[in-house]
């Protein structure tokens, strides 16, 4: 098969080779696959609400804290038992921060939550203009994070504003301050550093797509990437001293340490990458790669192939892999032996990290997993997606494709079963 795009404003049509769905067990999902990565639409943001868990856990003093696309944020002991929850307005997909005897988290309502750690108790509440997607980071003072709203804002822990700084773009990236530099990046294509104490612009790196998920840092050098198939290695200075190419779009958050960066790919890799781009090794799944963890030597990450996998970090050689019922977007925490990591087949897992053995899960308040709401991503530019058989190799030529109303391709060439095909067009919104 191959998908037809017709772009409703512009009327042009693009065509584009379908990738392999077949993890995707209908034609539905299977569409909607193929729109997210040929169109580089961002769904993070149109996530529904299900039992799903996208987010990374933090483990503190025998607790076990992470959110859920059931529009709660969890505290378990570490033998899988609820201690309490705490109910928010919207799905929670960012990875929370410990801030003394708080707990920070950002929601789909717009707000920025601070629980009691102990109790589930709110603390406070700081409001945004739009969803919060991004990691909250904190230096013992203040917390900082961004918003679908174009903001990057820092609070105290009291969770009063101390500045905002606009962008051009919703933020999705998780902060990092790195020798005194705040960093960031956005969906404008920027990557900034601004002074963490006043939000004072130092400098600014443009890339050529939105920029996503977390940074690594080794030798100075900050690694960042997003919606295209290079990473960017920046020195303090804002200079591109590094340079790697994928064969698909960045899947999540870099690691880096010991002289090696770890890159997460669509392309189904998990590469290891000295700083002069000498791949050391790269690691193959069955589908897109999420973000690692490193630990004792042990790359441990999901994957879109329902695996969770645990990888020799110096030779890419495979230690043991754990199977689950849906794909593992989570970064995986390793604590005391075990492994943490929520799973978007609506479960919650601890794994042995010497065997791969599963020790508990814990299963979320909705047993559905979550999807995407495609009617939901960026509106204003309409598009129809038509799936046509392919065409005989020797009738292959370049001509542009016209349509008229919508349904009748006018062309000197005719395709067998059009008409059933076009019948099943499916709308979506880019």
């Amino acid at each position: 098969m191959r998908k037809y795009i017709l772009d409703l404003q512009s009327r042009e049509w693009k065509s584009a080779a379908s990738f392999d769905t077949s993890m995707f067990r209908d034609i539905e999902l299977q569409q909607v696959a193929d729109e997210i990565l040929d169109s580089q639409l961002d769904v993070l943001w149109v996530i529904t609400i299900g039992g799903s868990i996208f987010c990374k856990p933090a483990v503190e003093g025998g607790m076990i804290y992470f959110g859920c696309c059931d529009k709660k944020f969890y505290a378990v002991s570490i033998d899988g038992k609820l201690v309490w929850s705490f109910e928010t307005e919207g799905v929670v997909v960012s990875s929370p921060c410990m801030a003394g005897n708080l707990i920070v988290f950002g929601s789909y309502d717009f707000n920025l939550y601070a629980l009691d750690k102990n109790t589930g108790r709110l603390a406070w509440k700081f409001p945004t203009r739009d969803k919060i997607f991004s990691a909250p980071y904190t230096d013992g003072k203040r917390i900082y994070f961004g918003s679908k709203d174009g903001n990057f804002y820092c609070v105290n822990t009291e969770g009063k504003l101390v500045w905002s700084f606009r962008t051009g773009g919703p933020i999705e990236t998780h902060p990092l301050i790195h020798k005194g530099v705040l960093y960031f990046g956005s969906n404008d294509q920027n990557f900034y550093a601004v002074e963490p104490e006043t939000g004072r612009l130092l400098w600014k790196f443009k890339t050529k797509a939105a920029i996503r998920h977390g940074f690594a840092t080794l030798d100075d050098v900050i690694y960042l990437s997003g919606m295209e198939r290079t990473v960017y290695g920046v020195n303090a200075q804002g200079r591109q001293v590094f340079s790697f190419n994928m064969g698909n779009l960045n899947s999540a958050s870099l690691v880096a340490r010991d002289g090696i960066v770890y890159i997460p790919s669509r392309d189904r890799n998990m590469y290891a990458v000295k700083p002069s781009g000498e791949i050391l090794w790269k690691f193959k799944t069955g589908h897109a790669v999420e973000q690692p963890s490193l630990h004792n030597g042990v790359l441990f990450f999901g994957a879109e192939d329902r695996n969770l996998y645990a990888v020799n970090a110096l030779t890419g050689q495979l230690i043991w892999k754990f199977s689950t019922n849906g794909y593992m977007p989570s970064t995986p925490i390793v604590h005391e032996g075990v492994v943490y990591m929520g799973g978007w087949d609506c479960n919650f897992y601890a794994i042995s990290a010497a065997d791969g053995k599963l020790l508990w899960k814990f299963r979320t308040s909705i047993g559905t997993q979550s999807t995407f709401d495609m009617d939901q991503v960026r509106p204003e530019k309409h598009f129809e997606v038509i799936w046509l058989p392919d065409v005989e190799e020797k009738e292959k030529k370049k001509e542009e494709v016209k349509i008229s109303d919508y349904g009748e391709i006018k062309s000197e060439y005719a395709f067998t079963g059009m008409g059933d095909y076009l019948g099943k067009k499916k709308r979506g919104y880019v």
